[in-house]
């Protein structure tokens, strides 16, 4: 079976090195060739690019976009592995936190998404980011709602919820498995990216 991997925003396709996958870089992150349009259109270069009847794991972002692949070309995805996902990122955060984090990363650029990564990860990350781009993905991302679109999810689903993620919070990774019918909700000690995923993810394959 096949795991396709897509990473977050501000990271790329290296975040996931230490596992057997493919992957690829979104736009305007690592050594992406893609065309960033809106995340609707992102979602359908994807499921372009990946096999059928793949699990398409998802970090952050990169879950959503998960979630849009399934949901718009079922065939190509036979199940989701969702990593510190969000139903509706804009109602994660107050609107305060959001303006805040938006105005800092236009004022501060590349040193702002240096404070982000470690942040979000565990360890050091280093990769290219295009910034103007990366903003609209960001701004696109707060405002994409999936709420009323995860009930119609048929794959088999997984979701993996760091206990003290400062990105995604805790309430809404169970927001977003209580959404999706039948999914199986894993916890891990940590933030929004799980330490040891290069063990932890093959073991959830094998029930796909």
């Amino acid at each position: 079976m096949r795991l396709f991997c897509l990473h977050g925003w501000g990271f790329s396709s290296k975040v996931f090195e230490g596992l057997d996958c493919f992957s690829l870089d979104l736009p305007a992150h690592g050594r992406s060739n893609l065309i960033y349009r809106d995340l609707e259109s992102l979602a359908k270069d994807i499921a372009m690019r990946i096999p059928s009847e793949n699990v398409l794991l998802g970090w952050s972002m990169g879950g959503s976009l998960a979630i849009l692949t399934a949901l718009r070309f079922p065939n190509k995805v036979k199940g989701l592995i969702l990593i510190g996902t969000t139903p509706c990122f804009g109602t994660s955060w107050n609107e305060k936190n959001i303006r805040a984090f938006l105005l800092r990363l236009r004022k501060e650029g590349h040193s702002f998404v240096k404070h982000f990564r470690k942040m979000a990860h565990w360890q050091d990350f280093e990769d290219s980011i295009e910034l103007s781009t990366a903003y609209k993905m960001l701004e696109d991302y707060i405002n994409l709602d999936l709420t009323y679109l995860l009930p119609y999810i048929r794959q088999r689903t997984v979701i993996l919820q760091g206990e003290e993620d400062k990105i995604v919070p805790f309430k809404s990774g169970l927001a977003l498995y209580n959404l999706i019918k039948g999914s199986k909700f894993i916890t891990f000690t940590g933030g929004h990216f799980p330490r040891g995923y290069e063990y932890l993810i093959p073991k959830i394959l094998k029930s796909f």
